[in-house]
Parts: C-alpha cells; sequence; structure tokens
C-alpha cells in the first residue's frame, strides 16, 4: 500500500557553530519552522531556522535543515495536516541526531535536545505557508 506522504531527504544548507564566551544565565535553544509548497510537483519543504546557546560549554551553534517530502493527498485538510504536523515531527529527530553527533566529535559533551511536540506550529505553518507555484508564476 503506497502512503500518501513520503519522506524523502534531509539537508543541513547552513550550519554555523562558535566557541565563544557567551554571558547568559541558561542555556537557551529555539526553533523556527517554514512550510513551503509546491503542488505542481506534489512536494513540500519543512524549513527549520535552529540556535543553541549552550552556556556550560559556551558555544553558539546556529543551523538550517530542509525536510524534502512527495505527497499524494488531494484533499487540503490532510495535505495540510501532512505538512503542518506530520513534516515537523519527521525532521526534528533528524536535527536532534545531527546535533548529539556533531557535539560528542567535536570534544564536547554531547548534547541532546529535548523531544518536541512541534504541533504548536500548526496555525503558524499553514498561514505563512509559501506556495512556490503562486511565486514563481508572480516572477
Amino acid at each position: 500500500m503506497e502512503s500518501n506522504l513520503n519522506f524523502r531527504n534531509f539537508v543541513v544548507p547552513r550550519f554555523q557553530f562558535e566557541k565563544t564566551e557567551i554571558d547568559i544565565e541558561k542555556s537557551s535553544f529555539e526553533i523556527q519552522p517554514q512550510a513551503l509548497i509546491s503542488r505542481k510537483k506534489q512536494q513540500f519543504h519543512i524549513n527549520i531556522e535552529m540556535e543553541l546557546l549552550n552556556k556550560e560549554n559556551q558555544f553558539i551553534l546556529k543551523m538550517t535543515s530542509v525536510g524534502i517530502f512527495s505527497y499524494s493527498a488531494q484533499e487540503e485538510d490532510q495535505l495540510f495536516n501532512f505538512m503542518s504536523v506530520n513534516g515537523p515531527a519527521i525532521v526534528f529527530p533528524y536535527i536532534r541526531s545531527f546535533i548529539s553527533n556533531f557535539t560528542s566529535l567535536s570534544g564536547f559533551e554531547t548534547v541532546t535536545l529535548p523531544t518536541l511536540n512541534l504541533s504548536g506550529f500548526k496555525e503558524d505553518l499553514i498561514k505563512n505557508l509559501i506556495d512556490l507555484d503562486k511565486k514563481m508564476a508572480n516572477e
């Protein structure tokens, strides 16, 4: 049975790591997801911007990651649910693994990001959706 949602790839197009003295009270972690869609290609991307300020090891880590998906859903509700709930939930473990592997191989204490329920981003992902087909038509 063919799934209506297929994870195709995980890419890290931007990664920045800086060992530096940071004056903060506690470590912080922020993520900002963005969804892009091409209905013509039946594909969507979940881009996640992430920043980690680590007080204990004194470093700043910033990255952009992209999860690439194809889909065969015809109903908008099902598509938006795939994109805004399933997409981030599938991509985030790759980010966690990437950061854990990088920090452990860099001579620092391994950083393991917490598991997160990203469904709180659902409305913003749908509201701020970038439609690549419309964008290309306007250019």
